[in-house]
């Protein structure tokens, strides 16, 4: 998947923009129970109007590049929501892949 595609669909997944306008949230991948994720979001940034389109996309990529909710696999290159790291340098696909981790 082209690196643009692979982007917006953490966007799409884990970044959105609340009903009133004024706050961005950025959810982590939680796991309560084996096998069921769920998301738990949180407030990234907070506008007293609703920001123009580029100081949106400002926030969007900022937030992609924070260490509380994404970090890059050191295998396989990617772009992970914390909640799909396996630890803070190996994301849980390649852990399945290359440790024989069973998640």
């Amino acid at each position: 998947m082209p690196d643009d595609e692979y982007e917006a669909s953490l966007l799409e997944d884990y970044i959105r923009f609340d009903r009133e306008g004024v706050s961005l949230q950025v959810a982590v991948v939680e796991w309560g129970l084996p096998h069921t994720p769920t998301l738990r979001w949180h407030v990234f940034q907070t506008w007293r109007r609703s920001p123009e389109p580029d100081e949106l996309e400002e926030a969007k990529q900022r937030a992609l590049k924070d260490a509380r909710f994404f970090r890059t696999c050191t295998t396989c290159s990617l772009l992970h929501n914390v909640g799909h790291m396996h630890d803070a340098l190996m994301c849980q696909g390649c852990a399945e892949l290359h440790l024989g981790v069973i998640h």
